[in-house]
């Protein structure tokens, strides 16, 4: 039942790439766009694809080891380093199956049970939600909404609130004892171990460490931007990096191919430079060629990094707890 679950998925979302990208090349300038790419600065693209696909693999790798340990589970570093580029196979898929990986990585090379094994990967989830609640909390304090509508902002205020709040909110609601009911209960449950064995003063240096993270993500699409003559201020882009980054969790598309693209034409399009487009058709098709090149360019990037690692972590899971002490 599991299995075909997950083809089902994986079928949903080829179909739901395949019906987005007809939709995209239905609706944009398929002349101008390939113009956009020929005129793009090529080497900026390279050059970014060359620093920040591994600058960002070492930084979330170290950071998440660094988690791990603080929750419990003593992960060489060397070894959760190919858990994670094995992971970016089924990110292309779905975020979240790449994590669904490294709890099963974390499960069959530990005594932990599921809920155990992926506590850790749930409070990450967290930890990066707060990150883009204090980032858009920032940007909106700053004047950088890039929405008009007074309605828009003030939803934009109470979700960032809110995320920004979730971690310690859950790591005070796992603290509550089992003994009072069914909350007590639901607090102690697996799922939740991570977030009881966090001590409460790292939790400032641990979003501060994904913090860096979105940041570099940040710069890095700022700089295929700019590749493409599109000067986003940087507060605006971590208002729209949350939305989008949400876009692409959905199950609905292989790695954001389709769905962010659409998204992009009305957060990025008023921003591409007049030199690169006079018109909003112009500026659509200058926004599908950036997100097409770029997106596709990291999916293969991190795809063979995937490979590269896939088979140590087939061994992995083949052998448990079978080799050396686990984790």
């Amino acid at each position: 039942g599991t299995l075909r679950t997950s083809r089902s998925r994986v079928v949903a979302a080829w179909i739901g790439t395949a019906l987005l990208l007809g939709y995209l090349a239905a609706t944009t300038d398929l002349g101008t766009a390939w113009d956009a790419l020929r005129h793009a600065d090529l080497p900026r693209i390279l050059w970014t694809l060359l620093w920040a696909i591994p600058a960002t693999y070492l930084v979330d790798s170290i950071g998440v080891t660094a988690l791990l340990r603080r929750v419990g589970v003593r992960v060489p570093f060397g070894e959760f380093l190919r858990v994670k580029g094995a992971s970016y196979l089924l990110n292309i898929i779905n975020y979240n199956l790449g994590l669904v990986l490294m709890a099963a990585v974390v499960k069959n090379r530990s005594d932990r049970g599921w809920g155990s094994a992926g506590s850790p990967f749930l409070l990450l989830n967290f930890l990066d939600l707060s990150v883009f609640g204090m980032l858009v909390i920032g940007a909106l304090s700053l004047g950088q909404c890039p929405f008009p509508d007074p309605a828009v902002r003030t939803f934009l205020w109470a979700a960032a609130a809110g995320a920004t709040l979730a971690p310690p909110f859950l790591m005070a609601l796992s603290r509550i004892p089992k003994d009072r009911g069914w909350i007590g209960r639901m607090a102690g449950h697996g799922i939740l171990e991570a977030f009881r064995r966090l001590d409460p003063a790292a939790l400032p240096l641990v979003i501060g460490s994904r913090t860096g993270l979105v940041l570099l993500y940040a710069l890095m699409n700022r700089s295929f931007l700019l590749a493409f003559g599109t000067d986003i201020p940087l507060g605006k882009l971590l208002v729209f990096m949350p939305i989008l980054t949400l876009v692409a969790f959905m199950p609905i598309s292989v790695s954001g191919l389709g769905s962010t693209q659409v998204v992009m034409r009305s957060f990025y399009g008023p921003f591409v430079s007049p030199a690169m487009a006079a018109t909003e058709a112009a500026r659509t098709a200058v926004i599908d060629a950036f997100s097409t090149t770029t997106i596709l360019a990291t999916v293969l990037v991190r795809a063979a990094i995937g490979i590269a690692c896939l088979p140590w972590v087939s061994k992995a899971l083949a052998r448990g707890r079978g080799e050396g002490e686990g984790w």
